[in-house]
């Protein structure tokens, strides 16, 4: 493969910091693993491949790469198959640390636990698991603190908690427990977090960061006023401009110049309040450019409305005002970091308890381990690590946080003065904030680093070899106008973007364009959704593509017609839009799969035995019995559960249930429901009834099983369409039964709890996947589709405006500016705007606009040939007539406009509009789809029609063929549920039940009678035992541990030894009835096994596994089948040259002939046994009957 001069550097460089920019498709793994094999392969200085940390961000990515390693080596290796080095490395691949930064940390905590006192027998914790304990103990310490009730925490509360409920507490605790989580040094952090709170003047508040930020804000934004003013005024000049705005205008953008001098909060106070804007003169008789008075009108409002809207914010009142109101939030601040420190000890003890560890404690005990917490230096195990790593290899560099950076630069060669860090990534692709990614690591080192030769050296890849030409120009195109460093951390230019580097062949002109389709409803829509009209136009424009459009076949890199699974469907968030788009693309017969990540809970199996556990645990729950008795499980519709509630309509709905049911006979009942769906709903109760009283002893999955199995329920799922998918998410709810069940919680109520939880925290699941279906278009949110790519990609629901819930909660939280939020005044309830929220509001709101047009770069560079962008928006036409897009002097649209904006589509549209025709908008209006539709049933109808045409004409030798594919039976159908291995027991057991069934049998409890437990034992406050077979048990053990050695005599004193030597339980002895044991130790045979055993030659409990043919050993089987059959023989012995075998049974019975005939094919199974493994005949088969003190012969 040939590289580039960039690449090349990136594989070649050594000795230095390494900051390498990979633009999307810039081919940076394939760098990173070349980079990785020329180190290994370098002959001068080789590295074993375990010195080399390699940090990814995913398991998958981790795996990818140790897979493209090893193939690298292996080819390596068949030019040089005598290459020591190379085998060396092959065998340490295995080893070697290609991890996620998880990972690397338990690797850390693992191997250094005693120096930071930990045990090492912990776990790491499950989500749920953690979701609950949370939970739990945040329960706790609030209830502690309102216990104490402390004025400054009632302030908190009230300030926080306004409504009922005080879940937004608990909430803020929470988030501001997981941004603190975020850096290195919890405490001071949130120590830090107070400064703002505690200035006692003006000048104190101007030292502090957060006002060094706002007046930095400020600054740029009377910059951005100034430039806007300056164009406005210079448009007005020319001479087909509006000339009459001129002289208003040179006076306006006079103004903003005096804002811009300015350095202080106080100055800007009072410089922005003094702004006054004037009127416009009237411009009837102007005769110019009118789209130029526009423009002007346009950059001025924009003015007005942006300084309107900074005073409201920030200079809503006098600048010592906003340092009392700190002062005032000061107690309520420090409060609520008391409470979260309270909440991370309480948390951490209670982790400690369970001896369970969550991610951050992986973090931040590898931490720890690594660094001094006083002096901030690298620790003796961090400079221990560091002499084992020639590199450390950083991969998604722009998604690190401040942990995993401190963490993995305590382990690099800096303490050594090597430079031995090598960072990959693209700040355009950082889409990971809201996991506390801090892509402004990755800038700071951007603007610091050399492009000349140096020890901090960045290397920019901004080759594409995965788009063609015309997807990677509309990239550019958009970004040029919309990505800059003031709101999306990184400033687009053509040092940041993207240049073709791989070929493709060219087809009819226009087929690889980028189309735009804006989809207008109807402004008197009521009935079709907007999601439904975008979903039936993307499905419109897949059917034309599948007609003519062709793309590059990936093995023959050759031209051919698109499939579907070449086409996928992007979207920013899934939920609520992928099941429209599945249902809409169904209807319209395109193959379509979400692969979702989410809507695990919201399927309508999951939620129906969800309900179900939730009655099984509480019936008095009115909804989930309801909804149980709904389901097909029993099958009543909403008028006859109606009818049920107003029967009895005192009493609660449970009550009414079981009233119906006990005045059943009754002739109302019988016409109100029918006698069918009565014995459904009387056969349920009794269900109910059942599996409550299991509960208590049954593990949950197993409940869950047997009740979905009774009721029907799994096998009505499976027969549904899409049945595979409905079961396998039934199975998968008895897998999270099974992980629950593997936690520190237990019971059903728990589990229920469990699974709440899971769905309050939206920590959903992807809907059972039960394989891949080749020729489908996949629908998947742009997260998921980071690094991968697609011929064709759809870009939908670009209308969807931005989320901004975290700016509109009453405290807001930012990573390096800490705590804003609003003064109340709890006494008067009156709430005062707090300058800390509003700046910080502003601030996220800018930086989460920064994320989603990131998100927007990820989705468009996924295309390969050929993009398509859709979105709705209201009164389309309308709007894009009105459109305008004004560029400022860098090319830029201007900061107000791109800070205004709060969709996709808007920050798209007014980027094309500065392209002129270049890019043709189409609009989609509701009629023209609704038409479009008309036109397609109308042709499907006719379809079908000319197939049941086809069909009435029958055809004899079709239809037999048909006859025998439906009357087709397995000829295996035995095999199916056949085990593979079976139990000796198991099949003594088969054989019992068929004489059993043949001979009517009495109970055994008339040869000795057993005290009869009428009261249940758990009622007794006992354990219910079988003491039969625990009787058999203890006989067993003793005779194992018996020495037949010595004489019969000594049977007293050989008990006592074996309780001393804790061979057997004293209970054991208490159970045996030692006259017979006496007995048979007196016995002839008991003789001969004496003989045997001062010969050596007594063998006893001796394991076996061997493979019969299942009609052999099977009752009632003829399958030719391979069993395996293991059990374990009692005892044998060797006697003259032959095999004794003898089997102890304690079973109640009357004769030797009945206990004969029950272990007859048991005894037959352990002869073969041991005459395959000896090589030496069974001379005699013998039972021993403690129960007839007889010995009884086969």
């Amino acid at each position: 493969m040939g590289w580039t001069t960039e690449q090349q550097q990136v594989i070649d460089l050594r000795n230095r910091n390494l900051l390498v920019s990979a633009a999307a498709g810039s081919g940076k793994t394939a760098v990173l693993v070349e980079r990785i094999i020329q180190k290994i392969l370098d002959k001068r200085h080789p590295v074993d491949i375990d010195r080399l940390l390699i940090v990814t961000f995913t398991n998958a990515a981790a795996a990818e790469m140790r897979e493209r390693i090893g193939a690298a080596i292996e080819k390596a290796l068949e030019q040089e198959p005598e290459n020591v080095h190379l085998q060396k490395q092959q065998t340490l691949l295995h080893n070697a640390q290609i991890t996620t930064i998880h990972s690397f940390c338990l690797y850390v905590i693992r191997n250094y636990f005693h120096r930071i006192e930990l045990d090492p027998d912990f776990r790491v914790a499950e989500e749920g698991e953690l979701k609950l304990l949370k939970s739990d103990v945040l329960d706790a310490v609030l209830e502690s603190y309102y216990e104490q009730g402390k004025p400054e925490f009632l302030a908190l509360s009230e300030t926080i908690a306004t409504g009922k409920t005080d879940e937004p507490l608990k909430e803020a605790i929470l988030k501001l427990y997981e941004f603190a989580m975020s850096y290195p040094w919890v405490e001071q952090w949130l120590e830090d977090c107070k400064a703002p709170y505690q200035v006692k003047s003006l000048e104190e508040f101007e030292t502090l960061p957060l006002a060094k930020e706002l007046e930095i804000y400020l600054g740029e934004l009377a910059g951005q006023w100034k430039a806007q003013m300056e164009k406005s005024r210079n448009i007005s000049m020319e001479s087909d401009g509006p000339q009459m705005y001129t002289p208003l205008l040179e006076q306006e953008a006079a103004v903003m110049g005096q804002v811009v001098s300015c350095s202080t909060y106080q100055q800007y106070y009072e410089a922005i309040r003094g702004i006054s804007f004037g009127r416009l003169p009237g411009a009837r008789k102007f005769e110019g450019d009118v789209q130029k008075k526009d423009q002007v009108q346009k950059l001025r409002n924009e003015v007005k409305a942006s300084v309107k809207k900074i005073t409201e914010q920030f200079f809503f009142q006098a600048p010592e005002m906003i340092v009392e109101e700190l002062g005032k939030n000061e107690p309520i601040v420090a409060m609520l970091i008391e409470v979260t420190l309270a909440f991370e000890k309480a948390f951490s003890e209670k982790k400690r308890e369970k001896n369970m560890l969550d991610f951050n404690d992986l973090e931040h005990f590898a931490l720890q381990i690594l660094v001094d917490k006083e002096k901030k230096e690298p620790t003796k195990t961090a400079v221990e690590l560091q002499k084992n790593y020639e590199e450390i290899m950083i991969d998604e560099y722009q998604d690190s946080n401040y942990v995993q950076e401190t963490i993995l630069k305590s382990v690099a060669g800096e303490a050594q003065k090597r430079n031995n860090m090598f960072m990959v990534g693209d700040v355009k692709q950082s889409i990971y904030r809201f996991r506390m990614a801090r892509p402004e690591l990755f800038m700071e080192k951007y603007h610091t680093y050399t492009s000349e030769e140096s020890d901090n050296q960045k290397i920019d890849l901004h080759k594409n070899f995965r788009s063609r030409p015309q997807v990677l120009e509309t990239v550019n195109d958009v970004f040029y106008k919309i990505m800059k460093e003031d709101i999306g951390n990184i400033t687009y230019d053509p040092q940041a973007a993207l240049y073709p580097g791989a070929q493709f062949k060219e087809a009819e002109p226009g087929m690889f364009d980028t189309e735009v389709l804006v989809i207008e409803p109807d402004s008197e829509n009521q009935d079709t959704k907007e999601r439904e009209l975008e979903a039936k136009a993307v499905g419109n424009n897949i059917r034309k593509l599948m007609g003519h459009q062709l793309v590059t076949d990936k093995e023959t890199g050759e031209l051919r017609s698109v499939r579907y699974s070449d086409m996928v469907i992007l979207l920013r968030s899934l939920n609520g839009w992928s099941d429209t788009f599945v249902k809409i693309l169904g209807e319209m017969g395109i193959p379509v799969k979400a692969t979702t990540g989410t809507g695990y809970f919201s399927a309508m199996e999951v939620q129906t035995a969800l309900n179900l556990l939730r009655v099984l645990d509480n019936p008095r729950q009115d909804i989930p019995m309801a909804a149980v008795l709904a389901s097909p499980i029993v099958g009543l519709n909403g008028e006859e559960l109606a009818i049920i509630r107003t029967e009895f309509p005192e009493q609660k709905f449970y009550e009414a249930v079981m009233q119906y049911r006990l005045e059943e006979d009754s002739q109302e009942k019988k016409t109100a429901l029918s006698k069918e769906k009565q014995k459904r709903l009387m056969r349920f109760l009794e269900l109910l009834e059942k599996y409550r009283f299991k509960i208590s002893y049954t593990p949950i999955h197993d409940l869950l099983y047997q009740v979905l199995e009774e009721t029907g329920y799994m096998a009505y799922v499976y027969a549904l369409p899409g049945g595979e998918v409905k079961k396998a998410n039934l199975e998968m709810l008895m897998e999270k039964a099974i992980a629950y069940e593997n936690t520190s919680y237990r019971g059903l109520f728990h589990f229920i709890r469990y699974m709440e939880q899971l769905q309050k925290y939206e920590v959903d699941f992807a809907l059972a996947d039960v394989g891949e279906q080749e020729n489908v278009v996949q629908i998947m949110s742009i997260h998921k589709s980071k690094g991968l790519e697609f011929p064709v990609v759809f870009v939908s629901g670009l209308g969807k405006m931005f989320n901004t819930q975290d700016i509109r909660e009453k405290i807001v939280l930012h990573p390096q500016l800490g705590i804003g939020m609003d003064y109340l005044d709890v006494k008067r309830r009156v709430k005062t705007p707090g300058i800390t929220r509003q700046f910080l509001a502003r601030k996220t709101g800018m930086e989460n606009t920064g994320e989603e047009l990131r998100v927007l770069y990820v989705a468009m560079t996924r295309a390969k040939e050929k993009l398509i962008l859709t979105g709705t928006m209201k009164k389309a036409e309308e709007k894009l007539s009105g459109m305008m897009s004004v560029e400022m002097a860098d090319g830029f649209l201007s900061f107000l406009t791109r800070l205004g904006t709060n969709t996709f589509l808007s920050f798209l549209l007014q980027a094309f509009f500065c392209y002129g025709e270049k890019y043709p908008i189409t609009i989609l209006k509701q009629a023209e789809l609704e038409k479009e539709e008309e036109k397609q049933v109308v042709t499907d109808t006719l379809t079908q029609l000319e197939v049941l045409a086809q069909l009435q004409q029958r055809d004899e030798i079709q239809a037999e063929q048909i006859e025998q594919r439906l009357s087709y039976e397995y000829p295996f159908a035995e095999e199916e549920d056949m085990k593979t291995k079976v139990s000796v027991s198991e099949i003594k057991h088969r054989a019992m039940d068929r004489i059993m069934a043949e001979e009517t049998m009495e109970t055994e409890q008339k040869a000795e009678k057993e005290f009869e437990h009428y009261i249940p034992a758990f009622m007794e406050g006992v354990q219910e035992e079988n003491l039969g077979a625990k009787r058999g048990t203890a006989t067993h053990r003793i005779l194992e541990c018996y020495d037949f050695t010595k004489e019969p005599e000594e049977l007293a004193s050989q008990l006592e030894q074996m309780v001393e030597e804790k061979l057997v339980e004293p209970e054991m002895v208490e159970l045996v009835d030692k006259n017979k044991l006496q007995k048979f130790l007196e016995s002839s045979l008991a003789r001969r096994m004496q003989q045997a055993a001062k010969n050596g030659k007594l063998y006893r409990e001796k394991p076996f596994v061997m493979g019969e043919t299942a009609k052999d050993v099977l009752v009632d089987s003829k399958s030719q089948e391979m069993v395996l059959i293991q059990g374990i023989i009692d005892v044998f012995f060797e006697e003259e040259g032959e095999m004794v075998l003898l089997d102890y049974k304690t079973d109640r019975i009357r004769t030797g002939k009945e206990l004969a005939e029950r272990y007859r094919a048991q005894i037959q199974l352990y002869k073969s046994a041991i005459e395959r493994a000896t090589g030496k005949k069974v001379k005699e088969q013998l039972l021993y009957s403690f129960c007839l003190s007889e010995v009884v012969e086969l």
